[in-house]
This record gives structure tokens, C-alpha cells and sequence, in this order.
């Protein structure tokens, strides 16, 4: 499968690894020099587009239009979200996957505006924390 990570930062950086690992061509766009140089020294064998992945030409470069899978990992919900449109309107990407930093914001990361789904860490978070605490409640 090849899939395009638009940010590089810790997860992208893990979720390279990991997805690398498992076989698939992995692309990550990255515009933060020192990201970029920390992902070329320690993941070598990963291709890396340097530049603004919410623009299209930055995206072209990638290749977005043979991507089978787009993750969206930038700190900033509306680039995500943008960048997102872009995607399944310009490139035609099957699948978009995108990290949701607000939890307020989350209810805008749907079909309609290109993200297949959304990951909303703060969510996630409390899920795993109110089990542990039933847990510990039955105990």
C-alpha cells in the first residue's frame, strides 16, 4: 500500500516506522528542517517530500494521486481539514485518516469534507482513563 503522512513530527515519525515495517511505501511531507533532517537520519529509507503539504504542488511532488491512504498528523485542525478536501477533490485519495487536535473541532472531521476518519487523541484519552477507573472500581 503507499501512503502519504503530511507532518513528521513524534507520531508521524512512530507511525513511519511501524507502517515501513509492516511493508508498505510510505512518503512524508515535512517542512520543519530539523523534522526533516531527524526523519533522513533515523528512518533512511523513507521518502521525503521538504515543504507545505497544503499546497497542491507540495502534494503533486508526493505523488497524492497514486496514494492508497492519506494520514493527516499536522498541529493545526484546519490544514488537516484542508488538506483533506484537497485530497479526495484534486487527487482522488480512497482514504483519508486525520488527527483531530481540538476535540471541539472534532464534529467537522467527516465524509463531507473529505476525512474518512478522524482521530481525536483528547477522546481517546478520556475513553482509556474512564476504563481504568471502572476497572478499579470493580476491584
Amino acid at each position: 500500500m503507499y501512503i502519504v503522512i503530511v507532518g513528521g513530527g513524534a507520531v508521524g515519525f512512530h507511525l513511519t516506522q511501524k507502517l515501513l515495517s509492516y511493508g508498505h511505501k510510505v512518503t512524508v511531507i515535512e517542512k520543519r528542517p530539523k523534522t526533516i533532517e531527524e526523519l533522513k537520519s533515523k528512518i533512511p529509507e523513507v521518502k521525503i517530500i521538504e515543504g507545505d503539504g497544503s499546497k497542491l504542488e507540495t502534494l503533486r511532488r508526493s505523488g497524492l494521486d497514486k496514494a492508497d491512504l492519506l494520514i493527516l498528523l499536522t498541529g493545526v485542525d484546519e490544514k488537516n481539514l484542508s488538506i483533506g478536501l484537497l485530497a479526495k477533490n484534486e487527487f482522488k485519495v480512497p482514504r483519508v485518516v486525520s488527527r483531530v487536535n481540538d476535540p471541539n473541532h472534532e464534529w467537522l472531521f467527516d465524509k463531507h469534507l473529505g476525512i474518512d476518519n478522524a482521530i481525536n487523541r483528547a477522546a481517546l484519552m478520556v475513553d482509556e482513563l474512564t476504563k481504568v477507573l471502572k476497572s478499579d472500581e470493580s476491584n
